[in-house]
């Protein structure tokens, strides 16, 4: 596995919350990813990413921090589309002198019944019916998740008249489904990355985020610091 460690910049990072009150669960963020303000107003969230830009690449030129701005913008007008309640990039340097990044969106759905398991058996067959997913079934503390790994090719904008067309993006796409019945909600994690090499690292990262759904109101004691966490180890063993 391929040992990430974050940027200096992002030292001081603590985890964060995940969702607003009003959706009834929460979730913690590893503190890899930068929010990217789904909570925050058009104009709020562009000056916002303008400051992530200039935090993330504060070495890089003004046209540099721009260009990335514009990027995160479109990662989270995107995100918001669907519906997300949390979009967050996360950037990382590798032992191997690389750039490693990655995407991780949340939204919910409205679920429709109250058993849990044959609202994940539906899942799993209809999630199936696509021959390009490699399709699970784990467990985590909320209960029941299953857990769709695919490939997914991204095609840059157009090139400029005379550029030779750009190359297409090889990227992989891990999405979480955790039924929770309890609230009628159906929450989707989704993590998206290039950096291929890295996937082991993000899946454990996607396991985290999974196991740390908590509905309001839950009062389930959660593993301290340093202590081993069978659930979350169980999930991680799962996601393979």
């Amino acid at each position: 596995m391929t040992n990430l460690e974050q940027p200096e910049v992002a030292a001081g990072a603590t985890s964060e919350t995940g969702v607003t009150p009003e959706t009834g669960f929460t979730f913690d963020v590893p503190v890899h990813f930068h929010d990217l303000g789904m909570h925050l107003s058009d104009e709020e969230r562009w000056a916002h990413l303008g400051e992530l830009a200039a935090e993330i690449w504060s070495g890089g030129t003004e046209a540099q921090r721009e260009g990335v701005q514009r990027f995160y913008a479109e990662v989270a007008d995107s995100a918001a589309a669907d519906g997300a309640t949390y979009a967050g990039i996360c950037l990382m340097a590798t032992e191997d002198d690389r750039v490693s990044t990655a995407s991780l969106i949340a939204r919910s759905e409205t679920l429709e019944g109250g058993d849990v398991e044959l609202i994940t058996s539906t899942l799993m067959e209809t999630l199936s019916l696509d021959p390009a997913c490699d399709v699970h079934r784990t467990e985590v503390e909320a209960g029941p998740a299953v857990v769709v790994f695919a490939g997914v090719e991204w095609l840059p904008g157009a090139a400029e008249e005379g550029a030779p067309a750009p190359e297409p993006l090889q990227l992989v796409r891990v999405d979480t489904y955790l039924p929770l019945p309890e609230i009628s909600e159906l929450l989707v994690f989704s993590l998206t990355t290039s950096s291929l090499p890295d996937l082991p690292v993000y899946v454990e990262l996607m396991a985290q985020t999974a196991e740390s759904v908590r509905l309001l109101g839950d009062d389930r004691p959660v593993s301290l610091p340093g202590q081993p966490d069978p659930a979350a180890e169980r999930l991680v063993a799962a996601f393979g």
